[in-house]
């Protein structure tokens, strides 16, 4: 097989504006990353196998067509010996797409083989002789990033693989529907198979069986346990009967006894009653009488509240009296006072010496007076507040005197002096003016307390007066004058005590109407009372207490005891029914189980069987399978040492020479001769490179070992993407020396996808990259190849 061109338009990222046509040779496909390299193969395995490396081997149509298009369409013409094709592939956003192979005959026309995406896919491997994707891929494709692509596939697809290259498809047909055979048989870890299916099968009858023969057992026993249970039955019920009758007969007893008692009770008190009312009635009469009596007692307290009006007048008189006696004792003080303080100044004068009259005035008398008129107004106001009523009037007095002496000193000064009298001078004339106004100041008193003393009397006798005015307690006055404030008191107190009585009096008229007023309704109530006793004492008549059986003596604890004794029999009794119903439903339902098995044994004989033809049958594939793989294990193993031998031959070249004997198991696990250590070691344990370069040469030894032995219809196209990254100048010089010798001898066509520079002169066509689109192919001519020889 052998690719011609390709046409793709908003694939990804390509957007080529017309066909890219393909030549034979080194084929070179450069650009800058992510300018769209390896999107050339993408489109070339889409419209082969509608399928792509990346991002996913069966993308979405958003993975597909450009980002901003609604559709995209890839083209790819190929040749396969004499014949052309060209397969069309359209996706669409909206709507279904389309794919379409043609054939292209030699006069241009085209016959179609294929019309839809499935059938162009199966057409397409059918024309590559059962090649698929993943064959294709695995043994044409080399990519840095998937350079263990085949190793890391399970051992089975490899082997398939391996089988589709030598020939041997009938192999993995055989193999795959006979392996199908065993899945549907033996199953998977996610879908069970037939063996198992019918293997549970067989274990439900069995256990279905297993229960079948147990619940015959469990018939006959439930037989027999009913039969007991009813037996057991009628001995609960007969002494719970025996035992609920005993109870009723002492819950009777209890209930008339305590109601007897009650009864007893009630008529003793319903008597009292009775005789109580009795003699409430009589007390009534009596009540009545009585309270005549006392409305008629309390007819002498009427004029009370006017005596009291009149008490209130006296007391108030006699306040008067005592005001006006405090203030005779007043003014008699205040006149010892100023008799003194006469006979004083009146000495002073008589004792004092006279003097000549001086020239000047001395103002210190004015001084004086004026002092002394301060201080007494002072201790009169002092006098006041605390209380002293005489000290008040007398200090107030004085005051007074004081304060006319300094007015008439004043008054008595010429406008115009030419001198002032002498100080002792001064002193006598204001003595003698001092003793004629306290003889003033005298004369005044003495009448204030001739009126006091009058009008005191008036008030004493308008007192007595009142007090004699009472007639209710006039008989309490002698007839001779007495002290009026012990009269008072002696009536007052008198007055006093019969507001007392009163108050009783009107108490014990308010009681008495009150059981006057409640007594109205005895007669009923005594009728009443009287006839709930005769009612009562007819309940109690009729009233009888029920016999006990010999030998049975009432108690509460008997009580007690028969009623849970009672209680456990009824549990019991319940108990046992729930049991006989119980197996009497199991029994029915064992019944019907059986009904419904009967032929549960022919089920699991017949299931049986089919189990052991099945195994029969799986043992039989097992084998089958077992020497089909072990037929296509020897042809396989031709294909190792061919792949040893290859990757002995490559390894040299593109190691400089380093490395160069291998080993491959038999799951084509790699191992290396390293002549440092001088052993052969796995490839894990060299160097990134070293190991890129080793699973290279093993992927290149695939490709030179198995496309041969595809009889002519092996893929003649490989592509190498960035093969060269991880290998240095040297290195890289042998791999394109490889390229040139070996696989240019096996391969029409090599895709070499590098970003590495100075690599045109390698190349029979350049094809240069950037963001999708091609900007330049470039062809030349077949270079003469070099003479290389590789060591074997």
């Amino acid at each position: 097989m052998k690719l011609l061109s390709l046409y793709a338009n908003n694939f990804k990222k390509l957007k080529l504006r017309q066909p890219l046509l393909f030549t034979e040779g080194i084929i070179l496909i450069t650009g800058l990353n992510e300018s769209g390299k390896s999107t050339i193969l993408d489109a070339i395995l889409y419209s082969l196998f509608g399928r792509m490396i990346r991002p996913s081997q069966k993308p979405g149509n958003d993975e597909i067509i450009s980002y901003g298009a609604s559709d995209c369409t890839v083209k790819l013409e190929f040749a396969i010996g004499p014949n052309k094709y060209r397969v069309t592939r359209e996706v669409h956003k909206t709507r279904p797409g389309r794919a379409l192979l043609q054939e292209i005959r030699p006069d241009g026309t085209t016959r179609n083989l294929a019309t839809s995406f499935s059938e162009t896919t199966d057409e397409v491997e059918r024309l590559l002789g059962g090649i698929t994707y993943n064959e294709i891929v695995a043994s044409s494709v080399v990519a840095q990033k998937d350079l263990e692509r085949l190793i890391k596939q399970r051992l089975d697809d490899r082997r398939k693989v391996i089988n589709i290259f030598l020939n041997l498809e009938s192999f993995n047909k055989v193999q795959d529907e006979l392996e199908s055979d065993r899945n549907s048989i033996e199953g998977t870890t996610r879908n069970p198979g037939r063996l198992t299916v019918e293997q549970r099968e067989l274990e439900r009858l069995q256990d279905q069986l297993k229960q079948y023969k147990e619940g015959q057992t469990q018939l006959t026993t439930l037989e027999e346990k009913v039969k007991g249970s009813k037996a057991e039955l009628v001995q609960h019920e007969t002494r719970f009967h025996e035992t609920d009758g005993l109870f009723k007969i002492l819950t009777e007893y209890n209930e008339n006894s305590k109601r007897k008692s009650s009864l007893e009770i009630e008529i003793v008190d319903k008597s009292h009653l009775v005789d109580n009312l009795n003699q409430q009635l009589s007390q009534l009469q009596s009540n009545k009488k009585e309270l005549e009596h006392t409305r008629e007692k309390a007819r002498e307290y009427n004029e009370l509240p006017s005596i009291g009006d009149e008490l209130e007048k006296v007391s108030s008189l006699i306040g008067t009296a005592k005001a006006l006696r405090l203030g005779l004792e007043q003014i008699q003080g205040n006149m010892r006072n100023q008799e003194t303080s006469i006979a004083d100044k009146q000495r002073e004068l008589e004792t004092a010496p006279v003097s000549p009259p001086k020239t000047t005035n001395n103002p210190t008398n004015h001084w004086t007076y004026l002092i002394l008129t301060a201080s007494f107004g002072a201790g009169s106001l002092l006098s006041f507040l605390l209380g002293q009523v005489w000290v008040t009037v007398g200090l107030g007095s004085l005051a007074v005197v004081f304060l006319l002496l300094h007015a008439r000193q004043i008054a008595s000064i010429p406008q115009s002096q030419p001198a002032a009298l002498p100080k002792e001078e001064q002193d006598r004339l204001t003595n003698l003016q001092l003793v004629k106004i306290m003889e003033d100041e005298l004369s005044r008193l003495k009448g204030e307390l001739a009126a006091t003393q009058e009008k005191q009397t008036n008030v004493s006798h308008q007192a007595l007066a009142s007090l004699n005015s009472i007639a209710k307690y006039s008989d309490l006055l002698s007839k001779e004058v007495i002290d009026l404030e012990r009269g008072f008191d002696l009536i007052n107190s008198t007055y006093q005590k019969d507001l007392q009585n009163q108050s009783a009096i009107e108490n014990k008229i308010g009681m008495l109407e009150s059981l006057v007023k409640n007594g109205s309704g005895l007669k009923d109530r005594l009728g009443t009372a009287q006839q709930e006793l005769t009612k009562t004492k007819d309940k109690l008549a009729t009233l009888q207490v029920p016999s006990l059986p010999d030998g049975v003596v009432f108690s509460e604890d008997l009580l007690e005891e028969t009623e849970t004794r009672r209680d456990d029999l009824r549990g019991m009794v319940s108990r046992v029914k729930a049991q006989i119903e119980e197996a009497i439903a199991r029994q029915r339902e064992i019944k019907k189980f059986i009904e419904e098995n009967k032929d549960i044994e022919e089920k699991t004989i017949m299931q049986e069987k089919n189990v052991a033809l099945l195994r029969k049958e799986l043992d039989v594939l097992k084998y089958a399978l077992r020497g089909i793989e072990q037929t296509s294990e020897s042809l396989r193993n031709r294909v190792k040492p061919q792949v040893e031998r290859y990757m002995g031959l490559i390894l040299p070249v593109i190691t400089s020479g380093r490395y160069k004997a291998v080993q491959l198991d038999d799951d084509y696990t790699v191992r290396v001769f390293d002549p440092d250590a001088g052993e052969f070691k796995p490839k894990e344990v060299f160097s990134g490179g070293t190991e890129d370069q080793m699973l290279l040469a093993m992927r290149l030894a695939f490709a030179l070992a198995l496309m041969p032995q595809a009889k002519g219809r092996n893929p003649e196209f490989l592509f190498l993407d960035e093969p060269l990254g991880s290998s240095d100048k040297v290195r890289r010089d042998g791999i394109l020396t490889l390229m040139h010798k070996e696989l240019s001898q096996n391969f029409k066509q090599i895709f070499l996808v590098s970003h590495v520079g100075d690599l045109e002169a390698e190349a029979n066509s350049i094809i240069q990259m950037d963001n999708g689109t091609v900007l330049e192919v470039i062809e030349k001519k077949q270079p003469v190849a070099l003479e290389v020889e590789v060591s074997a």
